[in-house]
């Protein structure tokens, strides 16, 4: 019988290949249903945040969320209300509109819902997103309880990502307008900082720089069309639909980068400066003028070095408010015990106040007012 000797010589060879395409095959298998797992979990969570947050409707609308919290999806009439051009300001709100979120009175003002008849001259609130109330419907707002809590007309001028810089110019711009009683002009540590820049949440603002102890101003007026479009970094671009991949980043705080770009115009740790020699244009106004500082959930989860940080800025410019014969009033010391009993849970949601914490805003505002003998709680003489 005669032996095949090169077939023989052959099969180790084949078994081995045959074993190892078996162990490539497999661990192609392993790693791609990993991968299949993987993905199955995230459309899964997906699915669930978008139910959860925004309701099963949102199974059926997939916007750009990155562009809808920026207001310039295409949608953003529909549901906020958020940043029309502004060539002195870089942004306001746009008069008249109304979205899911909330409300602009024809004259860009938020939405207040008074039960009766208001007494004036009214009182004239500004700032940023802690002044308007995000995160809360219109008679949620601090502004709104303080109109409650006091029967007299409060003008709701916040917007929404305004540097202090920006503030101050709109307050200036309004006071000859509303003609208030007096203002309260709201600002965090945060909008301190954003007054160095010249391009905030992907959009273009002015910015003062300081040459011999003077302010120069810049970027006036402000580049830009009305309606147009704003720039998106690139993983907006790409995850931007996503509610899980919005949830994250709001939680993590890693919008800077990610749903917006910044461009410094001024030097960095100029912004208290800046703010400083801003206090006298406020303090010529002719009407009192309540420069208040307002705090973030982050400030009070932050590292005690963070805080102490932003701390030291606040007092700094508040010392500058008093200094110019502006009223400061810091909400940090009598927040803090209360912040100890109830929790940062109860008092804000993602960033801003809840309805909870708007509440109290305005009951420690109002005693301050009242302290001042600037206005009485509704009822009291």
């Amino acid at each position: 019988m005669s032996v095949n000797r090169e077939a023989v010589k052959a099969a180790p060879k084949d078994e081995r290949k045959l074993r190892s395409d078996t162990i490539t095959t497999g661990r192609f298998a392993t790693l791609l249903l990993a991968a299949v797992s993987v993905l199955v979990s995230l459309v899964l969570l997906e699915l669930a945040c978008r139910v959860l947050l925004s309701g099963p409707g949102s199974l059926a609308h997939w916007p750009n969320l990155a562009r809808e919290r920026m207001g310039t999806g295409p949608d953003v009439a529909r549901i906020r209300c958020q940043y029309a051009f502004d060539a002195e300001i870089g942004w306001t709100s746009p008069p008249g509109c109304v979205s899911r979120t909330y409300n602009v009175d024809a004259d860009g003002f938020r939405r207040t819902s008074p039960k009766s008849a208001l007494a004036e001259p009214p009182v004239l609130v500004t700032g940023s997103s802690f002044a308007k109330g995000d995160e809360v419907k219109d008679d949620e707002t601090w502004p709104a309880d303080l109109q409650s809590l006091t029967g007299r007309k409060v003008v709701n001028a916040g917007v929404s990502g305004y540097a202090f810089d920006q503030s101050a110019l709109s307050t200036e711009r309004l006071v000859p307008k509303v003609k208030p009683l007096f203002v309260v002009m709201s600002f965090t540590p945060g909008d301190i900082r954003r007054s160095e820049l010249k391009v905030a949440w992907s959009r273009e603002k002015p910015y003062f720089t300081v040459t011999d102890g003077k302010l120069q101003e810049h970027n006036v007026p402000v580049p830009g069309q009305p309606n147009a479009p704003v720039p998106l970094p690139e993983p907006a671009r790409w995850l931007g639909r996503f509610a899980l991949a919005d949830l994250v980043v709001q939680r993590l705080g890693l919008q800077r980068g990610w749903y917006f770009d910044e461009v410094r115009g001024a030097p960095a740790g100029s912004g208290e400066a800046v703010v400083c020699l801003l206090m006298p244009r406020l303090a010529a106004l002719g009407v009192p003028v309540v420069v208040m500082a307002q705090y973030s959930r982050e400030y009070w989860t932050q590292s005690a070095a963070r805080r102490a940080e932003d701390q030291r800025s606040v007092d700094r410019v508040m010392g500058c408010a008093r200094t110019s014969g502006l009223i400061p009033f810091d909400l940090a010391r009598p927040m803090q015990p209360i912040v100890d009993a109830k929790g940062v849970d109860a008092l804000y949601r993602s960033d801003h106040h809840s309805a909870e914490g708007n509440r109290i805003v305005a009951d420690l505002v109002l005693r301050e007012l009242e302290r001042l003998n600037l206005v009485s709680r509704m009822g009291v003489r």
